[in-house]
């Protein structure tokens, strides 16, 4: 074997190892949960290269599971979360882009970018929806989140390559 070849598996394993398990992190930012003092931080998993596993376990126990898969937005949707309840899931989550990165952020950084999307129900009935940015290095690996209690969350890549991702605390409020 020559020394390129080496060089070109050992990347391919290293690649594939990195996108094999990607965790990131949910604050808070808005909503009960954002109220709580301190705001609870959650860690979601991610598995696979194109699609694959999503695991979370929020701090009051309840785990989510779902199936993630990569989406490009392709306009935006005006819907609000009026009624949680009702409103998951949504075709993209432009309002929460907009409410957390700053008005216009969904329609300059995420329409038409490849994003990971998920929608995971609780084994205690709350259902989740999750999209974040993935590889664009324009944007970062950030992201948003947001569940049928009202909660708004920021998804924030804390890691090394591909992605680890936290909600943190509210806007305004600070992560101590």
């Amino acid at each position: 074997m020559n020394a390129r070849f080496l060089g070109t598996l050992l990347c391919v394993f290293a690649l594939s190892g990195f996108a094999n398990a990607n965790g990131e992190t949910l604050y808070p930012v808005q909503g009960p949960a954002a109220a709580q003092a301190p705001p609870p931080v959650i860690t979601a998993k991610f598995s696979g290269t194109n699609s694959g596993k999503f695991t979370l376990v929020q701090a009051h126990g309840e785990s989510f599971q779902g199936q993630w898969a990569f989406v490009i937005p392709s306009f935006v949707s005006t819907k609000t979360p009026q009624d949680p309840a009702a409103y998951l899931p949504q075709p993209n989550l432009a309002f929460a882009w907009d409410a957390v990165y700053g008005q216009g952020y969904f329609l300059a950084q995420v329409i038409g970018t490849r994003i990971r999307r998920v929608v995971a129900t609780g084994d205690q009935g709350t259902v989740i929806q999750v999209e974040c940015l993935y590889g664009d290095l324009r944007a970062g690996f950030n992201g948003v989140a947001f569940d049928s209690k009202g909660n708004l969350y920021k998804v924030v890549f804390e890691g090394t390559y591909p992605a680890a991702f936290t909600l943190i605390a509210p806007i305004g409020g600070s992560r101590a």
